[in-house]
């Protein structure tokens, strides 16, 4: 004979709520289910209401299609509507049967069992419904960690994305502040003369990169508090040109030492967005140039940034002839997390991606191994 269980350890506990208004018809149900599950009965249909109210391990109703007042079909009508999980059934005479196939057709009940029933039935479906009552269960809570996880995974994106965006101004103001102290420290070794006019020429130069620097942070910092309340019309015209010589003299400290940073200017095109979104992708896309480039002569090494008007955008250009990019890595560069480096979270080409299209452009990458890597980014003119 096919019987029900009891909950196994961890299981959500499953009550089983019979409605009747024919006190015979409980205790024999009592006799049947009891020994395998909890059971509650009610006499009629607002009691069993009130049971429910009170009761949220309720995973089962089964009543009777006839009593007085709400029919057993009105009772799983309104028990859908209110608490949908649990599973409802009817007890039916052969009379009632009408009915109960229009109920189940309508979709307040799963199933019917005539009257009088037969105990292998009754338990055979009173296991059917609490194994779909746990099984539902079970995946609405599945659903639940699911977006719990995806929040954290999101959170966790977020966190890495801030700190991969600050620390490569950070990175400027250290490097640049660096270069101050140690052309201070020459001038102070050699004052009043040729050289020593020089380097305070350099730490001048130096402490200013540094203040843009940290400027960049700051409109950073300021990105992220205010991103909610961001709106389009919060962004103003930008100069591309202006953009890129700013880039550059931010990066001079990095490129001083490993290559030569040139620039090819056809145009001065203006586009509508943020400055410092738009120095935020071309850093990016210079330092990410920068370390592509293998350890050779600086003569050998080259940074190219080029800025053009064609077709009614604004193009700007960032190649290297550094070692360049495998073909089966080409495609996934722009996936969070995706790098090749030792070092790096693998966030800056998203982020960067992310940031060309909020402002209405595209951006693509041509590489060949050992010959270098193109980005090629174009927005729309801004012509007024």
């Amino acid at each position: 004979m096919k019987t029900g269980k009891p909950a196994e350890s961890g299981q959500r506990r499953a009550v089983v709520l019979y409605v009747d208004d024919d006190r015979a018809n409980l205790l024999a149900f009592r006799a049947i289910a009891e020994p395998t599950y909890e059971v509650v009965v009610a006499r009629s249909g607002d009691e069993a209401l009130q049971l429910i109210a009170q009761n949220a391990d309720i995973a089962v109703l089964m009543a009777d299609q006839r009593m007085p007042g709400m029919s057993g079909i009105d009772l799983c009508e309104r028990v859908q509507a209110s608490h949908p999980d649990i599973v409802r059934m009817l007890v039916t005479a052969y009379s009632d049967l009408t009915a109960a196939i229009a109920a189940i057709n309508r979709g307040h009940v799963s199933r019917y069992l005539n009257k009088p029933w037969n105990a292998e039935e009754l338990l055979a479906t009173l296991l059917d419904a609490v194994e779909r009552y746990r099984l539902k269960a079970t995946v609405q809570e599945l659903q639940v960690r699911i977006a719990q996880s995806e929040r954290l995974y999101a959170l966790g994106v977020l966190t890495a994305s801030i700190g991969h965006e600050l620390r490569t101004p950070l990175s400027i103001v250290s490097a640049n502040v660096q270069f101050a102290r140690k052309a201070l420290g020459d001038a102070i070794k050699q004052p009043g003369t040729r050289q020593a006019s020089v380097s305070l020429q350099e730490v001048d130069a130096a402490l200013l990169d540094a203040e843009e620097g940290a400027q960049r942070l700051i409109d950073i910092a300021d990105s992220i508090l205010l991103s909610s309340r961001s709106e389009p019309g919060d962004r103003e015209p930008v100069d591309l040109a202006h953009v890129l010589h700013s880039v550059l003299r931010l990066t001079r400290s990095e490129a001083i030492h490993r290559a030569r940073l040139l620039i090819a200017q056809s145009a001065k095109p203006r586009i509508y967005g943020s400055a410092t979104r738009v120095g935020q992708v071309l850093l990016n896309l210079v330092l990410n140039a920068l370390q592509a480039l293998p350890d050779r002569p600086i003569e050998r090494n080259e940074v190219k940034l080029s800025l053009d008007e064609r077709d009614g955008r604004a193009i700007v250009e960032v190649a290297d002839n550094g070692v360049g990019i495998e073909p089966g890595n080409l495609s996934h560069i722009f996936d969070p997390f995706f790098t090749t480096k030792k070092k790096g979270t693998g966030l800056g080409l998203a982020i960067s991606k992310q940031i060309v299209e909020e402002m209405g452009g595209q951006i693509h990458v041509e590489s060949r191994p050992g010959q270098g890597t193109r980005f090629r980014i174009s927005w729309p003119l801004l012509t007024t």
